[in-house]
């Protein structure tokens, strides 16, 4: 799962992945959108994040 590839390298803490999972609920919209609009990540960590 990215949440989980992107708390074991430091770059989000659980409190931002659990936010995101939650509005990720309501709303529909991918993880890593949310992430990335909120300002927890950047598109090229997301990037990274997928391809391995």
């Amino acid at each position: 799962m990215l949440g989980e590839k992107l708390l074991k390298s430091g770059i989000i803490t659980q409190a931002q992945l659990e936010e995101c999972l939650a509005e990720q609920a309501a709303s529909g919209k991918r993880i890593g959108e949310l992430l990335v609009a909120k300002g927890y990540a950047t598109q090229a960590q997301i990037d990274a994040a997928l391809a391995k």
